[in-house]
């Protein structure tokens, strides 16, 4: 099963980080709470969601469950 990373916006659309996808829940985590990984992390969410658009939560989810939340 792919993990991805959700990361959800004020005001704008959920999305999921580019690039990024894992086989377990556990690295997935540990890649979001890895300060090595903030960096990155940050410039993926500024590229998306820009400045203005403060994220609310940042979490791992089973791909399916993306696809799922998008459709409706």
């Amino acid at each position: 099963m792919n993990w991805v990373i959700l990361v959800t916006l004020t005001l704008g659309n959920p999305f999921t980080v580019f690039n990024k996808s894992f086989e377990h829940e556990d690295a997935c985590v540990e890649y979001v709470n890895n300060p090595d990984n903030y960096d990155t992390l940050a410039i993926e969410i500024i590229s998306v969601a820009g400045f203005n658009d403060p994220v609310i939560d940042i979490v791992c989810l089973p791909e399916y469950k993306v696809q799922k939340r998008r459709k409706g």
